[in-house]
């Protein structure tokens, strides 16, 4: 009695997570375009990596809109924000991006580092 019981609620769980899913992948293919902050640190002690990767991951997300049309016909938005590779700036420039759009596919973190004598690092 209780295999068949358990057995009906992960069926019940798993038809939950089937539509779900379906649920998601569908309003994400009407999405004409995806909104993506980029947290970049072009000045600071840190500019000269950082501003090579700003620019190298600006030009893929270029590449693949340009190319490919988006990811799945599904452009991709950018918008940078100045860091300089200091952690009060970057939390400003997360609190600012993450209101312009609430679809915000991630938020990258790669400005949270450690400053030099961090007792983290």
């Amino acid at each position: 009695m209780k295999t068949t019981m358990l057995r009906k609620a992960a069926l019940m769980g798993l038809s939950a997570c089937i539509g779900l899913t379906g649920a998601i992948s569908a309003q994400a293919q009407e999405a004409k375009e995806q909104y993506l902050p980029s947290l970049v640190y072009r000045t600071g002690p840190f500019a000269p990596s950082g501003i090579g990767f700003a620019d190298g991951f600006a030009d893929y997300v270029t590449l693949i809109n340009e190319r490919d049309g988006g990811i799945n016909g599904v452009k991709i938005r950018l918008e940078e924000c100045e860091t300089g590779y200091a952690n009060d700036r970057g939390v400003e420039c997360y609190e600012r991006l993450k209101d312009v759009s609430r679809t915000a596919t991630a938020a990258p973190p790669w400005w949270r580092r450690c400053p030099p004598g961090s007792p983290m690092r």
